[in-house]
């Protein structure tokens, strides 16, 4: 089934209200159907029971999904459309600048979320990303605030897009110092500018971290970090050895 727009914005009149206090829902829907035009337009009202979450920011690709389903009339496109209803198989659209972008080597992030180099589990890890999920949000909403009215003509992120996962992993790299974001960039297949434009971004996010975590990550910076995939692969045998030889 899909939802249509009125093909005019009604006003309702209150007149019938004054006097009332806290009219019912009965009373509102009447007052509301007793709409009437010299055109012959009438009104019908029903009540929405359904409960809406207030705060919810929606993500490009959210927005882009919802502009797929709107048909527009020829007639005044901005007022009259039709929304088809939304299909969970559906597959959200793409970001623009993700699609341009060269995707990320699965084993280069396997490598980089070593306990040895992020210094917390995988588990923890992912449990970070999504503890910083909802200051991401924030935070995008905010530069695309920022960003009105900006002209991008020439703009091209492709090379440079990260997924909020890698954002969050090249910021922890470059605050532990782990690995250089030179050797990062040249794993995930980005260029280190770019890595080090996330991981500044996206560091201050690192302060809403739960406790556990925030631990993990309030260790010493390390002071001669790996520069190359040799010497990283070392530094994660060096680590494996010493966890092996404190166990046994």
């Amino acid at each position: 089934m899909s939802v249509r727009s009125p093909l005019l914005p009604i006003v309702v009149s209150t007149t019938q209200l004054i006097g009332r206090t806290r009219p019912s829902y009965e009373v509102l829907l009447q007052t509301i159907s007793a709409t009437r035009t010299s055109t012959g337009l009438t009104v019908q009202a029903v009540l929405d029971e359904n409960e809406y979450p207030t705060g919810r920011t929606l993500t490009k690709a959210e927005r882009a999904a919802l502009l797929q389903r709107v048909e527009r009339d020829d007639f005044h496109g901005e007022w009259n459309y039709t929304i088809a209803p939304h299909d969970p198989g559906q597959e959200p659209p793409v970001e623009q600048e993700q699609a341009k972008a060269p995707p990320i080597p699965a084993e280069a992030t396997f490598l980089l979320t070593h306990p040895a180099l992020t210094g917390m589990s995988r588990e923890q890890f992912d449990q970070l990303v999504q503890e910083l999920e909802p200051c991401r949000r924030i935070l995008a909403e905010a530069e695309r605030e920022k960003r009105k009215g900006i002209n991008r003509r020439g703009y091209n992120p492709g090379a440079g897009y990260l997924d909020h996962r890698h954002r969050v992993l090249v910021a922890v790299l470059h605050h532990r110092n782990t690995v250089t974001l030179t050797l990062a960039a040249q794993l995930l297949g980005r260029v280190p500018t770019s890595l080090n434009y996330h991981a500044h971004r996206t560091k201050p996010l690192l302060a809403f971290a739960s406790p556990g975590i925030a631990a993990a990550l309030a260790s010493p910076r390390r002071t001669h970090p790996p520069r190359t995939i040799d010497a990283l692969q070392n530094a994660i045998a060096d680590h494996e050895s010493n966890i092996k030889s404190g166990s046994s």
